[in-house]
């Protein structure tokens, strides 16, 4: 049997569309991969971020709070 008979032309381009869908299929997965990688390491990033907003919120609290304490203690009358 040659190969003529055995896979026909219809076959051939057949396996070479398929071929084709498959890495164009491959490749496009791998983008949706790399872009959600990003989204992952951009979100940490922001967890991060909003950590250290609320840290520096809660620091800016107790420093108005001393502040205010230490204006009403030099406002008092000295004894």
């Amino acid at each position: 049997m040659t190969f003529d008979k055995l896979f026909g032309p219809a076959t051939i381009v057949y396996l070479v569309s398929a071929s084709v869908a498959a890495l164009w299929w491959a490749s496009a997965l791998t983008t949706r991969v790399q872009t959600i990688e990003r989204s992952t390491v951009t979100a940490e990033r922001i967890a991060r971020l909003e950590s250290e907003v609320a840290n520096l919120t809660e620091s800016t609290k107790d420093l108005k709070h001393g502040i205010g304490d230490l204006v009403h203690e030099l406002r008092q009358p000295k004894r």
